[in-house]
């Protein structure tokens, strides 16, 4: 093959740098080591890349300009071969799927996720909701690798488990409701005559946990997260929120907390992290900024 990736690497540099020096030392080679590899690259080829005249900087010509464009899309996508097969070398997986549960996508969570990007930067990570999950089995390619959700009543065959935190909640309205008009600390009496805004049942969101979380008799069901959210932020209602995502609504004044005079009575969700024991090592440094493996 005449075009190599290690001639367009020094094609591209020294249209970049300005001469064949600056390029030598970027490469840690010699000038005239980055000039042969040009020269050759020119005689192989039958064409001029560069006009060179003494003392200016070496200006591509018109078929050089041409490929220089053409060498900076090869050159990363070869580099990401690389890197790519480098990471296969190392056993580190290319792709990783993490199922997240609205209610518990909580800020920290996030933040560990961006640290597992910086640290895999070729990683394909995955979210996936976990409302939409089919089949949690460790053997289905499609499932999920790695799961932050409410703790389950049965077991998953196959996936190592672990409670990390839990969903604390916060009775909150809209600073426009009714209810947060309202001077003293509320009872459960006062909540009955208003809409609440409830999680629908789901996969993760099984029937006892929402009934732990019903407080009146007028419900507004709701099947994703986001709903709950854009519902409450217009005023349709109260809900039970989750205190870790409430507090940059509190902070926008888009939110406010309807204090209780019993507000202790909600019990909290335990969130666990659930893993397959066949993740790879980014899969591994994953979990292991929750629990010690």
């Amino acid at each position: 093959m005449l075009v190599t990736p290690e001639r367009l690497t020094y094609l591209v540099l020294v249209a970049d740098k300005g001469s064949f020096s600056a390029a030598g030392r970027e490469m840690g080679v010699s000038p005239s080591a980055v000039a042969q590899v040009i020269q050759n690259m020119e005689i192989d080829l039958n064409i001029v890349l560069f006009d060179r005249v003494a003392g200016k900087a070496p200006q591509l010509t018109a078929v050089g300009k041409a490929m220089y464009l053409q060498a900076l899309e090869v050159i990363p996508r070869l580099q990401a071969m690389e890197k790519r097969a480098q990471a296969f070398q190392a056993g580190i997986e290319d792709k990783l799927n993490i199922a997240v549960y609205g209610f518990t996508l909580f800020p920290t969570y996030v933040e560990k996720i961006a640290a597992l990007s910086n640290r895999f930067p070729e990683l394909i990570i995955n979210l996936m909701d976990v409302e939409d999950i089919t089949a949690l089995s460790a053997d289905d390619v499609n499932a999920a690798d790695i799961i932050i959700a409410p703790t389950q009543l049965k077991q998953r065959h196959g996936y190592d488990t672990q409670i990390i935190d839990q969903l604390d909640w916060l009775v909150v309205a809209s600073p426009s409701h009714p209810l947060a008009k309202l001077k003293s600390r509320l009872t459960y009496q006062d909540l009955i005559s208003h809409r609440q805004v409830i999680t629908a049942e789901n996969l993760f969101a099984e029937k006892h946990l929402v009934e732990s979380l019903r407080l009146s008799p007028n419900l507004l069901y709701c099947s994703q997260f986001y709903q709950i959210e854009s519902m409450l932020l217009n005023g349709l209602g109260f809900a039970l929120f989750p205190s870790h995502l409430a507090e940059k609504h509190f902070a926008a004044n888009a939110l406010v907390e309807l204090k209780m005079e019993d507000s202790e009575q909600q019990p909290g969700w335990p969130i666990e992290l659930v893993w397959s024991p066949s993740l790879g090592p980014a899969g591994r440094w994953f979990v292991e900024q929750f629990v010690e493996l």
